[in-house]
């Protein structure tokens, strides 16, 4: 029987790795050894004994590989600076009592948190309280004053019955009287109902915080409301270099996928913590992703010049000894890590400063599918 195609199929089912050298445990002499050949499976990606990775053209459409070529430019120094989102000076307010009272709300109810207010807008009335005491001295002088009125009433028309037998300005301050005493009892009247005070926005934009309740007794000073502009908040950072506010050129903060240009407002002239605080405005319309607290990491690019590659920032990452790589493409389906050294440029790049030798490809998009590889 032939034997010749079974051990065909062997072959083509096996691959064989092939050694060079041995142990000599066969019991022959093969002289000195050298490195096993490994046989690489072309349609599958792998690690290769150098650290390089072998990937595929269909894997690089499928994981969508891009790269860019590696520029050398002048670009400015950079660094990141801790910070947070917080209300410009007219971008909040507290909506407060100013008198003690009973709290009537427009609408049955308070606006509510993320509710937008518009500036003048009526939140409230506020019926101001009195005390029994108080309501007994109100009720006594009032009645006092009809009196007055009562005998200024006559005193006008026994007056103005005399006709030009007395001086004209004697009716005139007969009736002025009147007009005093009228008014004087009109506002205790209105005290003894209950005075009223309307309660408005200051300014326009959303409810941050909303604390009262319709009917609720408030006393003088007691928070009904806190109110945030939006569109004027600020973000303030904080450095431990005294002459970097003079070197400041340009500034911004990444808020997830989007990056917010920063103009540089100015610098306390007071350390806090030993650190200066930086404000910065954000240019534009800010965004309602902006939250004040929120803690950001500030972009600050400086008037100084360095010599490096500017990447995109998800281009680096870490091999297994921690360090700082970037992928380069080396030959079409081959990729090799490079060992560099970097620092921040502006919210979404980076700059390689050493080991990346200007011209090579790097790998700028799926650089993390590419590190895993095993």
């Amino acid at each position: 029987m032939n034997k010749c195609p079974l051990l065909v199929s062997l072959l083509v089912c096996f691959p064989l790795l092939v050694l060079a050298g041995g142990d000599g445990s066969d019991g022959h002499s093969h002289g000195e050894e050298t490195t096993p050949l490994t046989v690489i499976n072309p349609n599958t990606p792998q690690r290769q004994l150098d650290g390089s990775v072998f990937l595929p053209k269909t894997s690089q459409r499928f994981i969508q590989v891009r790269t860019q070529p590696a520029k050398l430019e002048t670009l400015p120094r950079s660094l990141i600076l801790n910070g947070q989102v917080v209300a410009g000076m007219d971008a909040s307010s507290k909506v407060q009592a100013l008198q003690a009272g009973r709290l009537d709300i427009a609408n049955g109810s308070l606006p509510a948190i993320g509710d937008k207010v518009e500036k003048g807008q009526v939140l409230a009335t506020l019926t101001l309280a009195k005390d029994a005491q108080e309501g007994t001295n109100q009720a006594a002088e009032a009645a006092d004053l009809q009196e007055q009125l009562k005998l200024a009433e006559l005193e006008q028309q026994r007056l103005q019955g005399l006709g030009d037998l007395i001086p004209r300005r004697d009716v005139d301050t007969a009736a002025a009287t009147v007009r005093s005493l009228q008014a004087r009892l009109a506002v205790f009247r209105k005290g003894a109902k209950g005075v009223t005070e309307t309660v408005r926005s200051p300014i326009s934009g959303i409810v941050t915080a909303s604390y009262a309740a319709n009917g609720q007794a408030v006393q003088a000073g007691d928070l009904l409301l806190d109110i945030i502009d939006p569109s004027k908040l600020q973000v303030e950072a904080v450095t431990y270099d005294a002459a970097l506010p003079a070197n400041i050129a340009a500034a911004n903060v990444t808020i997830g996928k989007q990056t917010l240009a920063l103009r540089y407002q100015g610098n306390s002239q007071q350390l806090r913590q030993q650190a200066l605080p930086l404000r910065f405005s954000v240019e534009g319309e800010a965004l309602t992703q902006l939250a004040a607290g929120s803690p950001v990491q500030v972009t600050v690019q400086t008037r100084e010049t360095l010599q490096g590659v500017a990447v995109p920032a998800e281009a680096l990452a870490r091999n297994p000894s921690n360090q700082t790589v970037v992928w380069v493409k080396t030959a079409p389906e081959q990729y090799a890590p490079r060992v560099v050294q970097y620092q921040p440029l502006d919210g979404e790049r980076v700059m390689i400063t050493a080991g990346l030798p200007d011209g090579e490809r790097v790998v700028v998009q799926a650089t993390n599918l590419i590190n895993q590889i095993r």
